[in-house]
């Protein structure tokens, strides 16, 4: 069973104070105590602290970031919350097996669960940094929650989640990179793969994101991201001219002797 600290809950520019209250009081109803707010602060709004009734602790000691990459930075898992489907969104997955999973997951890794501004949600600027996607199944007619609806909703399902499952050694999870640590990888990747002409340089994000993902449900040990730096290099490499120098000498020295 995951601890709950093991689980952050980021927040992405959230627009009404009272909304962060009720995310406070949600997540302390499910034993969940790590709140991240993107752009926005201070934490002492009367209608926060309101709306928060007996979490205003953890209101006070939540942790407000510059930017949604800094709040994920020592995450090894990022994952998106969004209600719309199409495009990269349809690879969303259903909230209640994914807990199980990431609840799996998080034995020995810190896991972000992110949600978007209440208007909006997340737009694929903010996916992009995303490993995984979840979705809240919801009546069709009517699928928008609020957003402390939302935190709610998957703070209880990774609640329940954790009672539910058997207890798991910690050896046996993989410990995953940090996003610090695997988001500078996957930008020379996404270079490497620019300068080869695998992907194009005018819209790289569109297979990245999908690359994203794939590494988002296998994880990335600290040994395959120094693997994935190495072909990146290599990768690059080649394509300056590199094989063709090292050719050229091979040959130069064949001729030598």
């Amino acid at each position: 069973m995951a601890a709950p600290n093991k689980f952050a809950f980021v927040l992405y520019r959230p627009q009404n104070a009272g909304n962060i209250g009720a995310v406070a009081r949600a997540l302390k109803n499910m034993g969940f105590d790590d709140l991240r707010l993107v752009g926005r602060g201070p934490l002492n709004d009367r209608e926060a602290v309101k709306m928060a009734v007996h979490a205003g602790d953890l209101l006070a000691n939540a942790t407000v970031y510059p930017s949604l990459a800094d709040a994920l930075a020592d995450c090894s898992i990022a994952v998106g919350t969004t209600s719309r489907r199409g495009g990269y969104r349809s690879r969303a997955t259903p909230l209640r097996p994914s807990a199980v999973e990431l609840d799996a997951l998080a034995g020995a890794n810190k896991i972000a669960i992110v949600f978007g501004r209440e208007d909006r949600g997340l737009t694929n600027r903010e996916l992009k940094l995303c490993h995984r996607l979840i979705t809240i199944p919801t009546a069709p007619e009517y699928p928008s929650l609020n957003l402390a609806q939302a935190v709610m909703v998957v703070a209880y399902e990774l609640m329940m989640a954790a009672n539910e499952s058997a207890a798991i050694e910690a050896g046996r999870t993989p410990h995953f990179v940090e996003a610090s640590i695997s988001d500078p990888m996957l930008e020379r990747l996404a270079e490497a793969l620019v300068s080869i002409g695998f992907i194009p340089d005018d819209n790289p994000d569109h297979i990245m994101l999908a690359i994203r993902e794939i590494f988002g449900r296998s994880g990335l040990t600290a040994r395959e991201v120094e693997i994935l730096n190495g072909m990146a290099r290599q990768m690059r490499w080649v394509a300056d001219g590199g094989h063709r120098t090292l050719a050229e000498k091979r040959r130069a020295g064949r001729k030598l002797r």
